[in-house]
């Protein structure tokens, strides 16, 4: 027998702390309901298991966002159905002022309720907003110099410098030789310096790259007349070829640039292409000042001898403030770029973009274009009813209308339900994904609770041991008595 060591006591002190530990852990899973409760309880499934749950939450907000996609969508549709309901009236006041049997102040009553309708159109579509974010608002082409039948869309390189600054328009001195009546009234022929206070676009740049020309192609310029309502828009093409197209008062002249090789190469195209740098004949004037497109008022020459104030043959500086060069907005007065007719406007709004985050990964999303609702867009902007061929136009201009509101409808239903099928399969992932992370983490109760009894029996049998152990030593006592 033995005093200094007692090994029983130390064996089953230790299994009794093991013991100890294990069923704390046993409590620890039956309290929390989980079996992972720090790292070391299960280092691979905590990693996995938090990756599910980082996902669960994710994909739970995804839909919540879908959701929200859903209602924002239902407004639009809401305020749409109640302007196609405004169309269909407007369809039917047309269809009557067509007919003959009513009198002029029949048809002015007509377009008064007419005016309404598009005014009230108009305000849906500035109104209906979705959390403060208008939702039938996208960004329309600026008209051109305030003409509600002509828009501008596209515009020219930043390095295509343009001279037109606020109403107040560049000198140049070029030299031209012209004919003209002198004043004993003989026709003579004589080259002059001439001061142009002109309109000018800055080609100098151009050094006839691909990459430039493809830059060019599409876009353009477009010039106010110097003397009416006329425009003129430069549109560049590929090919080399020329054409031109009318709009109402405004005259849309193709000019095919392959092949340029430099600046005053491009403008001779657009000489050539704008009947010699005179469109149409008219006033104004095109010439190549150096690889600058120079655009003036030509009217102080023999075309025009007879200018009250000018000598024949002179140049006195005309400042028309409506004869202006657009290629980009300046100052917020003109839309940039080539003209177009009113009638293409739905060709060039911008409709806003809605993004709809309908996943837990960047990338997963939805973008929904909204529509755009004004009397521009639908294209009823213009209707008239005061006469019979105006309202006979406006019966084709209203079914347009409604066709199109409906194909925006349309386009929104089908957001809705592509929201609803995302809806139902980000609720299906999640279940799953949280079944499968309840399988890493959750604690099988029965399973830790028949390890609790375990424990605590050899707990309990651990202390009694080691009390036996300890009485075991008392019988060296008894030795020395």
């Amino acid at each position: 027998m033995i005093i200094k060591h007692n090994m029983d006591a130390w064996n089953a002190n230790r299994m009794f702390g093991q013991t100890q530990k294990a069923k704390g852990k046993n409590m620890e899973k039956l309290s929390s309901g989980y079996k992972i409760n720090r790292a070391s309880d299960d280092a691979a499934g905590l990693s996995i298991s938090e990756k599910m749950r980082r996902q669960v939450r994710g994909l739970t907000q995804a839909s919540a966002n879908s959701q929200e996609g859903i209602s924002l969508v239902q407004i639009a549709d809401g305020a749409m159905e109640e302007v196609q309901d405004m169309l269909h009236r407007g369809s039917e006041l047309c269809i009557k002022a067509a007919t003959g049997t009513l009198t002029v102040d029949d048809r002015n009553y007509i377009q008064m309720e007419l005016d309404q309708i598009m005014r009230e159109i108009n305000s849906i579509g500035e109104r209906t907003t979705y959390n403060e974010i208008p939702i039938l608002l996208g960004t329309m082409p600026q008209l051109v110099d305030g003409d509600p039948s002509i828009i501008a869309v596209g515009g020219l390189p930043k390095w295509v410098p343009v001279g037109s600054k606020n109403n107040l328009n560049e000198e140049w001195t070029t030299q031209e030789t012209y004919q003209y009546v002198d004043a004993s009234g003989k026709l003579a022929t004589q080259a002059i310096n001439i001061t142009h206070e002109a309109a000018t676009v800055d080609f100098r740049k151009f050094n006839g790259s691909q990459s430039q020309i493809d830059e060019l192609i599409g876009n353009g310029f477009y010039s106010t007349c110097c003397t009416c309502t006329r425009h003129y828009s430069i549109r560049f093409t590929g090919g080399t070829s020329s054409s031109m197209e009318i709009s109402g008062g405004h005259f849309i002249y193709n000019i095919g640039i392959d092949g340029t090789k430099n600046a005053s190469d491009l403008i001779q195209r657009i000489i050539q292409g704008t009947d010699n740098g005179n469109p149409r004949q008219h006033f104004t004037k095109m010439v190549d000042n150096n690889g600058i497109l120079v655009v003036y008022d030509d009217r102080s020459n023999a075309a025009y001898p007879k200018v009250p104030g000018t000598t024949p043959g002179t140049w006195v500086g005309w400042k028309n403030a409506q004869f202006m060069i657009q290629a980009r907005e300046i100052y917020g007065r003109f839309g940039p770029g080539v003209a177009h007719s009113i009638d293409e406007m739905k060709d060039f709004v911008r409709k806003n973009q809605v993004h709809i985050q309908v996943g837990a990964e960047a990338g997963q999303h939805l973008e929904i274009a909204l529509p755009f609702i004004s009397t521009f867009v639908v294209g009823i902007s213009q209707v008239d009813a005061r006469t019979q061929e105006g309202a006979s136009a406006g019966i084709v201009a209203f079914k347009e209308a409604v066709e199109y509101v409906s194909g925006e409808r349309s386009r929104m239903g089908a957001y809705q339900n592509r929201l609803e099928h995302i809806i139902n399969n980000l609720d299906n992932v999640v279940e799953n994904t949280q079944a499968s992370e309840s399988w890493i983490r959750d604690a099988d109760v029965a399973k830790s609770m028949v390890e609790f009894v375990t424990n605590q029996v050899l707990s309990q049998t651990g202390q009694f041991m080691l009390a036996q152990s300890n009485q075991n030593r008392e019988g060296i006592l008894s030795l020395l008595q």
